[in-house]
């Protein structure tokens, strides 16, 4: 994610403002940080009210599972630091197939997950906000439900034993809310525009507009269907596999995703598009959605994609998944977006046109490498996504004679505090320390490292966690390994001593 604000005195003016969300609107992200599951103690309602019952859940007269089961509050919780109230325990997301019709006057949707258990499962949670739910079934058997804010507790009619793969279909409708907070310079999750939608979910609003394991460490493969009236298009991440238009004029576009994917990378875009595809390097399909009404004048400003991607590619090795382009949509937002594929960027934002805008692509293309393919095991180590983005963009911004790093370490503490990259709280998960201490971090490494052992750290951090999540710990483990004690006790010092340490001189 890139964030802006004016920036006197630095090259390039990069911004960051502080994001918060909430998992019920008018709740606070530390409403999620600290909440825990309820159990349920009556009968189930198979209602599609939520339910703040106190009785219990149904019986079965089937075997019980041999193996000790997680409790309700283990399986409403990913386990995540900052977030606890993220994700689910006890089963694994391997795929999604999401069916939204947009052609009513309520979003109308079907769900339909494959997951495989962990742990041996009598219930288990999917993370919801908000919207009706119809009907759910597990394995084709109707599955009683019950929902307690963002938890949506469901109890299969038979007992899954661990490694059980299952496929449960969730029936669900209304008008997707974003979760909105007063701290947060914009609201999270599904965004209903006159012109039509869009989706920005980082970090935690996925939940709002399909069921499922809301937490980076669980990626999974999607398809997403996608029906709109006549005269409106949408885009979604991964290929265009068909565009089917029936008698009354809808049109259903189908998208395939084949690289697994975070739940907050997932997006959705309806309105009045022009969706354009070309081949790209290595044979990734350069495929841009733009304002119809701009098509010629936008697309113009991203002629700079290819070779953008052909300098990253340079630098970090293979552009990692099939597809990649540009949303852009009529709204003027304070950030662009790396939704997985189809980075969305406010109309505005390429409006600034040439470097200023090259290099914002250059930060959300490189977190293709950094957030997207490899994501943050827990939320606290987000500095990683936006550290080696910014270092991206700086190290891009040096060659082209604009941005200089040693002028970012001096203006860096104008934007606020530069304190440990791992203290964030819910509210400060992308202060400016996140962008900039972070970015400086990494370039302080390539300067003791060296180029070649840095590019070998880089790569060992790529491809060892490829499709996966990992932490702050995991890089510092490839960092001792290939840099020594000195780059290790360097990095360190910048990740978590009280203040920023002096940028290394160039060698």
């Amino acid at each position: 994610m890139h964030l802006r604000s004016a920036a006197p005195s630095i090259a390039v003016a990069i911004g960051v403002f502080v994001i918060a969300a909430a998992c019920t609107p008018g709740d606070s992200l530390d409403s999620i940080s600290t909440a825990t599951t309820a159990t349920s103690t009556t009968e189930v309602p198979t209602t599609t009210e939520p339910s703040t019952s106190t009785t219990e859940a149904p019986t079965t007269t089937d075997t019980e599972p041999a193996a000790p089961q997680l409790s309700a509050a283990e399986l409403g919780t990913g386990g995540d630091v900052l977030f606890p109230g993220l994700g689910n325990r006890g089963h694994d997301a391997l795929h999604y197939s999401i069916d939204l019709d947009l052609t009513g006057e309520e979003l109308a949707a079907t769900a339909t997950i494959t997951l495989q258990a962990t742990e041996a499962l009598d219930t288990f949670h999917l993370d919801l906000v908000g919207m009706t739910v119809d009907a759910i079934t597990v394995d084709g058997e109707p599955a009683p439900f019950e929902r307690d804010e963002r938890e949506l507790i469901i109890f299969p009619s038979s007992p899954l034993a661990a490694g059980d793969e299952f496929e449960v279909v969730v029936a669900y409708r209304g008008t997707p809310a974003p979760l909105d907070d007063a701290a947060g310079p914009f609201a999270l999750g599904w965004q209903t525009r006159p012109w039509g939608t869009f989706v920005a979910s980082e970090p935690t609003g996925a939940a709002t507009w399909f069921p499922g394991n809301d937490h980076p460490t669980d990626k999974a493969t999607f398809d997403i269907d996608i029906t709109v009236p006549e005269g409106v298009a949408a885009a979604a991440p991964g290929r265009l596999v068909a565009q089917d238009t029936g008698p009354d004029g809808a049109t259903t576009y189908r998208w395939a995703s084949e690289h697994p994917m975070a739940t907050y990378l997932v997006s959705v875009a309806t309105g009045p598009f022009s969706i354009t595809s070309d081949p790209g390097p290595d044979g990734v399909e350069i495929r841009h959605a733009v304002l119809t009404s701009r098509e010629v004048e936008l697309l113009a400003d991203l002629e700079s994609t290819i070779p953008i991607l052909e300098w990253m590619t340079d630098r970090f090795g293979p552009y990692p998944f099939d597809t990649y382009g540009v949303l852009t949509i009529p709204d003027s937002i304070p950030f662009a977006l790396e939704n997985q594929t189809l980075s969305l960027f406010g109309a505005d934002f390429i409006d600034f046109g040439g470097d200023f805008a090259d290099q914002i692509e250059v930060h959300e293309l490189a977190h293709h490498w950094f957030g997207n393919l490899v994501s943050p095991a827990q939320w606290q180590d987000i500095w990683l996504n936006e550290g080696f983005a910014t270092w991206a963009e700086y190290a891009w911004a040096e060659e082209q004679g604009f941005g200089d790093f040693d002028e970012l370490a001096t203006e860096a503490p104008f934007f606020g505090e530069m304190g440990p990259l791992r203290e964030v709280t819910p509210t400060t998960l992308f202060d400016a320390k996140v962008y900039f201490r972070g970015g400086l971090g990494v370039e302080a490494l390539r300067r003791t490292v060296g180029d070649a052992v840095f590019d070998e750290i880089v790569q060992a951090w790529l491809t060892r966690h490829a499709d996966s999540a990992a932490t702050t710990d995991d890089f510092l483990t490839i960092v001792d390994e290939i840099g020594g004690d000195e780059a290790g006790a360097l990095m360190r010092s910048w990740i978590d001593d009280p203040e920023m340490p002096p940028l290394p001189p160039r060698p």
